[in-house]
């Protein structure tokens, strides 16, 4: 007998209560607008194509490894958010054709009581506008919100913007006893 649920006939996911009120559109400094929104089930072509864009770089900091292209599963992981445990925030902009797409991605997972750990991609060329660290407060503030007091990520040592990020929001930062090429990230909320 297997321990996986039957999925031929399943109902499909349904997100108990979407947070609405994260809803917001935000000019960047560089004037370019985005609408910031929690992440739905029905992104997970939106979430593909966004991390199939960001360059090898940007991917390697994000996910720690060479990677080209997320598995389904992973891609349903990212998208189908309980928002209780869980936060996904993302970005979306209007490409030339007014086509919306997403620019960046900013998430936390709670792992105890207490505390999350976090990841956040930005677009290769939305960086360096603000976004990150706009997306880092939104996170912080929800977490507040839900009682919790702590934000870890794990961040690649050579990462120096993501570095930046967290030495400007007064963030702990440790090695990762684990791995010598990573530094833990921790960040109080409130």
């Amino acid at each position: 007998m297997s321990a996986l649920p039957e999925v031929i006939g399943a109902a499909p996911y349904r997100i108990h209560r979407y947070p609405s009120l994260l809803i917001d559109r935000i000019t960047l400094a560089d004037g370019r607008t985005v609408t910031l929104r929690p992440v739905l089930p029905q992104d997970a072509d939106a979430e593909r194509t966004f991390i199939g864009a960001l360059s090898p770089q940007s991917r390697r900091r994000r996910f720690h490894g060479a990677i080209n292209q997320l598995p389904g599963h992973v891609l349903e992981a990212m998208t189908a958010i309980d928002y209780r445990q869980q936060l996904a925030l993302v970005a979306e902009a209007a490409d030339d054709d007014g086509e919306a797409r997403l620019v960046a991605d900013a998430r936390y997972v709670v792992t105890e009581p207490g505390h999350a750990d976090f990841a956040i991609a930005v677009a290769d060329d939305w960086q360096h506008v603000g976004l990150g660290r706009t997306l880092l407060r939104r996170l912080a503030r929800q977490a507040c919100r839900q009682g919790i007091g702590h934000l870890q990520g794990t961040v690649l040592a050579s990462n120096g913007p993501m570095l930046s990020l967290m030495r400007g929001w007064g963030a702990s930062l440790r090695a990762d006893p684990e791995d010598t090429d990573m530094l833990v990230a921790t960040l109080r909320c409130g």
